[in-house]
């Protein structure tokens, strides 16, 4: 069970300097409290409107300023991925190769509708452009934030906001509540290509889909619906499922009761906007 850390928000807002070419920052995971699925348009996205929050789970991302030839990723092993395009989105906008190290120790479960990855490409934004100097203000950053995925403009400024459309989103912030969450993720993954191509066949949402192919998905919803959760669902495409309370204290008790489950069980607080 992972128990929240208790910093500030300022902690999750700061790109840290390390050492002389070395910055870190934290890449936090996001819940969607409600998600819409709609039609797919002929761009072959699908319509999307969804409340998403941050949250304190996060990976922690650390960039070095290296010199050609010893640039790389350390924690990601596929090629082509999140991290790498954020970087070469970010120097094609800067009109210059930014050659760095990056590590990734991952934190955030993988493949578990909580949007680690398009949290680290988020970090890395942030991160490079601090640490390269490139001044580069929110609407250039949310540029290359478009192209690389739906979620990492979302997450390149955190908080709660309601998140709509298909291929392009607009990002409507919302007031973030204090809550405190349990996260229960259970070990099965579910692809999210997948997933869309049963919604589309079945028109069951993402909820329906989850808790028929994973009981664990089920057994723990309906654990924490039957408990006093503020808020509660399947995040994502799942398997993930959380409950939102006011106090932290009601949070130990549920995932107590959690205990059962073959997978993770978190105790994580909402997190407001950092950017």
């Amino acid at each position: 069970m992972g128990l929240m850390e208790h910093h500030d928000d300022i902690y999750y807002r700061r790109v840290i300097k390390l050492g002389s070419e070395t910055y870190s920052a934290c890449a936090l995971a996001k819940l969607n409290i409600s998600l819409e699925i709609g039609k797919k348009e002929r761009s072959g996205f699908h319509k999307l409107s969804g409340i998403m929050q941050t949250i304190s789970l996060h990976d922690r991302i650390t960039l070095t300023k290296v010199d050609k030839g010893d640039e790389g990723i350390l924690g990601y092993y596929v090629k082509d991925n999140i991290i790498t395009r954020a970087i070469d989105g970010l120097s094609r906008m800067a009109g210059e190769r930014l050659y760095c190290r990056i590590s990734v120790p991952k934190t955030i479960p993988v493949a578990a509708g909580l949007g680690g990855g398009s949290a680290d490409a988020a970090a890395v934004l942030r991160i490079a452009n601090v640490a390269f100097s490139l001044h580069m203000d929110n609407m250039e950053l949310e540029e290359v934030a478009r192209e690389i995925g739906n979620d990492v403009s979302f997450l390149l400024h955190g908080g709660r906001a309601l998140v709509e459309g298909s291929k392009s989103h607009s990002i409507t912030s919302m007031e973030t509540p204090e809550l405190y969450y349990v996260i229960a993720r259970p070990k099965m993954k579910l692809s999210t290509k997948e997933m869309y191509a049963l919604h589309d066949k079945t028109g069951k949402n993402f909820t329906e889909l989850a808790s028929e192919l994973c009981p664990d998905t089920k057994k723990a919803l309906d654990q924490i619906r039957g408990s006093d959760a503020v808020e509660s669902g399947v995040t994502g495409k799942g398997p993930t499922v959380f409950g939102a309370y006011r106090a932290y204290k009601e949070c130990g008790s549920i995932a107590d009761e959690l205990s059962w489950l073959d997978g993770d069980v978190f105790i994580e607080r909402s997190v407001d906007k950092f950017v």
